[in-house]
């Protein structure tokens, strides 16, 4: 019983977190819908184009609230586990599937891995068309790697 009490700890820790996160995303939202009708100016995105201006806008208020309805399912379904102890102990299973897991682990990596081989294959042929962005999907390939070493190094230090 000590590790569903945990658990449940894990939960109320975790729904505190979404909560505050919906809250901030909720506000931007906000903020973006009111920037885009004129109401008030302080989310302007740094193109010229007021025709841009509006997709980048709309772009990012559909993608928080995306995210938003993403997150409150989440916490709605954690406030359903934790009124309930069946819910609880079948949430409790899934999440610690141990097939599942290392499902997850081994498809993460080879995520990793392909996106560095085509990452790099995109970075040689944007060069041809435009530098900036090549160095920028360079710069991103090497801040993946080394965050994928540090994380290699971390585990192997842990385990």
């Amino acid at each position: 019983m000590e590790k569903m009490e945990q658990y449940r700890e894990k939960l109320k820790l975790q729904n505190a977190v979404i909560a505050v996160c919906c809250a901030v995303l909720a506000i931007f939202c906000f903020l973006a819908a009111a920037s885009e009708f004129g109401l008030i100016s302080l989310l302007t995105p740094a193109v010229a184009d007021n025709h841009w201006q509006s997709m980048w806008r709309g772009f990012i208020s559909g993608a928080s609230v995306g995210v938003l309805a993403l997150m409150i399912v989440g916490l709605v379904r954690n406030i359903l586990a934790l009124h309930s102890d069946d819910a609880l102990k079948k949430r409790y299973v899934k999440d610690h599937d141990e097939r599942t897991i290392q499902i997850w682990t081994s498809a993460r990596a080879l995520s990793m891995q392909i996106f560095v081989l085509v990452a790099l294959v995109a970075v040689i042929v944007a060069g041809y068309f435009n530098m900036t962005v090549s160095l920028t999907i360079l710069a991103c390939v090497l801040f993946h790697s080394l965050l994928g070493l540090g994380c290699k190094l971390y585990y192997s230090q842990k385990f």
